[in-house]
């Protein structure tokens, strides 16, 4: 997927004007596997079924009410950082 399209997607969301380039940046250094479900998600509207440290992106939704990029840039950051990450989601922190 292209920047243009993330972009695009992310306006397509909602998200404010002074978030599109860096939220791009963090789309663009997901995780391939995370990566790849958003841009089916994106291409057609399937709901990833991916877990990471028991956080799926459907809870992460419903849970947090997390825009669907937010909920798949957290299923990235458990990924990379899955204590300092978990640890924050369980306190509640979005």
């Amino acid at each position: 997927m292209n920047r243009d399209n993330i972009i695009m997607t992310l306006c397509a969301q909602d998200y404010p004007d002074y978030m599109l380039e860096q939220t791009a940046d963090k789309v663009e250094r997901m995780d391939e596997r995370i990566k790849a479900a958003f841009e089916e998600w994106v291409d057609s509207n399937v709901i990833p079924t991916i877990e990471i440290e028991g956080w799926s992106y459907n809870k992460l939704v419903e849970k947090f009410k997390m825009r669907p990029v937010a909920a798949f840039l957290a299923l990235d950051w458990l990924t990379r950082e899955p204590e300092k990450a978990s640890k924050a989601l369980k306190r509640g922190i979005r």
